[in-house]
């Protein structure tokens, strides 16, 4: 492998989250042209994938995302905030901001349109960081942003401290919309130059 080519970090399968997207509140057109929506999520599930440590399944009781779209219609802007509570009965304070490219496909789902369809992975990623933003520019050209978890769980703890990236796609249900992303830990690379 070429020298400038090493040092990279790799990827370990981790954690699978879905956001049940309810009411849908628009605020308008805001100071900057972009027009402001409050999405609300206020179930779902986060759960680590097998042999992710550490283990956890948890279920979300509120979360919301106020999301703007630019006024050229290219692009939306993630403002995610929640709270899930573990099966334990511990909270977990989970947020995001990124930026997502609106293909066709994706604008068919925003603007609610009759022949919407699910968003296959691929169209989304994002990525994912505890404790530090760390900004991606247009992964898959769809969707960057920074995610970060708070617990008070000791057992959680390596959350806060672990950088994450992930793929997503929206769900269209007979129930409504699902937003799921299947993260993946960031594991730095030991190669030295």
């Amino acid at each position: 492998m070429p020298e400038e080519l090493s040092g990279f970090p790799t990827l370990k399968p981790a954690i699978i989250t879905k956001v049940d997207i309810r009411d849908v509140h628009d605020l308008g057109t805001i100071h900057n042209g972009s027009k402001l929506s409050h999405y609300g999520t206020p179930t779902g599930t986060i759960k680590s994938v097998p042999g992710f440590e550490p283990a956890f399944k948890a279920n979300v009781d509120f979360g919301a995302d106020w999301l703007s779209f630019d006024p050229d219609g290219h692009h939306a802007r993630i403002d995610l905030r929640g709270m899930a509570r573990t099966e334990q009965g511990h909270a977990i304070d989970f947020r995001y901001t990124g930026v997502i490219k609106m293909p066709p496909e994706v604008s068919k789902i925003f603007n609610m349109d009759p022949d919407m369809a699910t968003v296959p992975f691929g169209h989304a990623s994002e990525s994912f960081a505890t404790s530090i933003d760390v900004e991606i520019e247009e992964a898959d050209e769809r969707e960057a942003g920074s995610h970060t978890f708070l617990v008070a769980d000791p057992a959680l703890k390596e959350l806060e401290n672990n950088v994450f990236v992930s793929n997503g796609r929206i769900a269209v249900t007979e129930k409504g919309l699902v937003v799921e992303t299947r993260q993946s830990l960031v594991v730095a690379s030991t190669v030295m130059d």
